[in-house]
């Protein structure tokens, strides 16, 4: 998934004829699109509203979109009513217009969502819980508890009905995350909101990078790209604002599992000079989650996008670390992933030039791996690749030590090699967010130098 992909705009249109518009424009830069009440409504009165002409020619526009969409959008029907009513309808767009997910209200009860999810089909059902609209108090008059415990709730609730996902606010995103009961839950959140924007009904906002980085899957926006002055500008920016919130939840995420850790640590060139000072830092990208290996997946295929390589045939992870990752990235990007052998030898690991798995040769392949340090293991990974009579043309990894050198001399060979994120970067967000003094940044750092 791009992060693009994370970008559902809705379509909050008065005339089908704009929302065609709207989406012919912006679709080549967004995952999807939302229709919800207002179009629907607009839909059907521009057919029962007019006379016949323009009620065919309106008929037109309204296949046309929904030709664009591919079918593949987001329902925004908040089904709320009995259970039997509620699966007819969840049967008419699950099953007969086929759509990409459609919602259904958390207040429906579980009776409710279970009618939704057994009468889904292909699509997806999320739970809606507590509408963004609703301000603190509001929502403690209208439910009974603060709208943090009313959405857990509602989340807990929505998984045991068979829901696919919830739609919250930005601010629910993190007590969501924190629950193991709800891992696998698809968090879809609208109210997102740049300081620069208006807030206009919504109550409980962030802005995209802050949604990201809090845990959301998925974006709904309106307003800020459909009202503004150049819808297509408002993506772009929207889209780095989820690539840097992705690599944050990534930095995050590792920081959170102690896969990154601060102390006084023995590394592997301990071995040979037991002498040398130990590392302020250590990192163990290794034994992820799935889903944080899909978000490292995720991460390199952007980067790959922005870099405009596509040319490429297989995918390749360098044992051990980078290979679930390459796994992933490869799952991202729709290639096929190749298995190669590692042996122990004098020195240390060593990578053979025997590759697993059935391959053309003549074909091209992305390498993939968790640093990039000194350049002399990068450049060993490759040339045993290219014995094979495999072309390496690119090499990616999420973390560049930078002060090694490594990426850059192998850059300066004609090598190809790209990171996701450099060490610095990810200090310099441990610092802002107090997980670490600015003087353990500096520290880290002269030891990566000297090192």
């Amino acid at each position: 998934m791009q992060a693009k992909d994370r970008i559902i705009v809705a379509l909050d249109v008065d005339h089908p004829e704009k929302a065609l518009e709207l989406a012919t424009k912006l679709k080549p830069l967004v995952g999807s699109f939302k229709i919800g009440l207002e179009l629907i409504t607009a839909m059907l009165a521009s057919i029962l509203g007019r006379d016949y002409m323009v009620a065919q020619s309106n008929m037109q526009k309204i296949r046309e979109l929904f030709e664009l969409l591919g079918r593949q959008f987001f329902w925004d029907g908040k089904f709320k009513d009995i259970p039997n009513t509620v699966a007819a309808v969840s049967k008419i767009v699950g099953q007969i217009i086929k759509v990409g997910m459609f919602n259904v209200h958390a207040s429906s009860g579980i009776k409710g969502m279970m009618a939704a999810a057994d009468n889904k089909g292909g699509s997806k059902v999320l739970a809606v819980t507590v509408l963004t609209s609703h301000e603190e108090n509001n929502a403690f008059l209208d439910y009974g508890a603060p709208s943090k415990a009313k959405v857990l709730q509602y989340a807990r609730d929505a998984k045991l009905a068979g829901c696919d996902g919830v739609i919250c606010s930005p601010q629910e995103l993190a007590l969501l995350n924190d629950q193991p009961e709800l891992v696998g839950l698809q968090k879809v959140t609208p109210g997102i909101r740049s300081p620069e924007d208006p807030p206009d009904d919504q109550k409980r906002t962030m802005t995209a990078h802050e949604a990201i980085l809090a845990g959301a899957d998925a974006l709904v926006i309106g307003r800020p790209i459909t009202k503004a002055a150049s819808p297509v500008d408002a993506v772009r920016g929207i889209v780095e604002q989820i690539v840097l919130g992705l690599k944050e939840r990534l930095h995050a995420t590792l920081f959170n599992l102690q896969k990154i850790k601060f102390g006084a640590f023995k590394l592997k060139l301990h071995e040979k000079n037991p002498d040398a000072p130990l590392s302020p830092i250590y990192l163990n990208i290794r034994e992820l989650p799935d889903w944080l290996y899909a978000l490292a997946g995720d991460i390199l295929h952007d980067l790959v996008v922005w870099e405009r390589i596509n040319d490429f045939d297989y995918v390749i992870g360098i044992p051990k670390a980078g290979e679930p990752i390459g796994r992933a990235f490869a799952n991202a990007v729709g290639k096929p992933h190749l298995r190669i052998e590692k042996t122990e030898g004098e020195g240390g690991r060593k990578i053979t030039s025997k590759i697993l798995d059935p391959f053309e040769k003549g074909g091209k392949v992305v390498l993939v791996d968790d640093l990039v340090t000194r350049a002399d293991t990068k450049r060993e990974a490759i040339q045993s690749i290219e014995e094979n009579g495999l072309e390496v043309v690119a090499t990616l990894v999420l973390y560049d030590r930078e002060q090694q050198g490594g990426l850059a001399e192998l850059n300066n060979e004609g090598r190809l090699v790209l990171a996701a994120a450099k060490i610095s970067e990810m200090l310099d967000f441990f610092v802002a967010t107090k997980k670490i003094p600015e003087a353990k940044k500096k520290e880290v750092m002269d030891y990566i130098k000297a090192n």
